[in-house]
């Protein structure tokens, strides 16, 4: 008798958390300001997918630096926005209300529209903020925390590195997606259950 190997499937999931206040971004200082936030409670998944929307008033975007980080996972989301050998100051467009995700094909570094709204890639390049340029190679994708398990801390960092304006953060929202892996109707209950008891604490330095 033939034997048919089973493939397990997977249950979609997202969780998301958010900020919403006012946290000015230190002028000119690459120490910049950081927000943590954990999660937990979720069991054995891995990450599918993760998005994030940024929403800063003010100052000039060219300035900008901003990463999400969380395990393994690492990525660029801003770099000197408009930056390039021709225009080192990058894009004098001031604040931004913008959602990241790998899929949308519009990298941020090259949007220079006014206001600055929308859906974009991230900036992905690792050059240091201080020379970072549009011909840098993009390594830093959201994709990188692909497959990876989404418990434990997580931080969104940003710092402006130029001086004379300053920008603010309003708010901001990482959106994690991730699977279950079969078997079961038991593991989707445990999972609600899990859902319950997650803890978002977060901190600002």
């Amino acid at each position: 008798m033939a034997m048919t190997a089973r493939t397990s499937a997977v249950v979609p999931v997202n969780i998301s958390t958010n900020w919403t206040g006012t946290q000015v971004i230190p002028d000119n200082n690459g120490n910049g300001v950081a927000f943590s936030f954990n999660l937990s409670g979720l069991g054995a998944v891995f990450i599918t997918d993760v998005k994030v929307d940024l929403n800063i008033a003010g100052g000039w975007n060219g300035d900008l630096f901003a990463y999400l980080s969380h395990g393994s996972g690492y990525s660029v989301l801003l770099n000197r926005p408009g930056s390039t050998a021709g225009n080192p100051g990058g894009s004098g467009v001031s604040g931004l209300n913008v959602e990241f995700s790998d899929s949308y094909l519009t990298d941020i570094h090259t949007a220079l529209n006014n206001p600055l709204t929308g859906n974009f890639a991230p900036d992905g390049r690792t050059a240091s903020p201080f020379s970072a340029l549009d011909t840098d190679p993009r390594t830093a994708m959201l994709g990188s925390f692909k497959g990876i398990d989404p418990n434990g801390s997580w931080t969104l960092f940003f710092a402006d590195v130029s001086p004379l304006s300053t920008s603010t953060i309003q708010s901001w929202t990482v959106n994690v997606g991730f699977a279950v892996p079969e078997p079961g109707c038991a593991a989707l209950v445990g999972l609600a259950l899990a859902l319950g008891f997650v803890r978002r604490a977060m901190r600002r330095h």
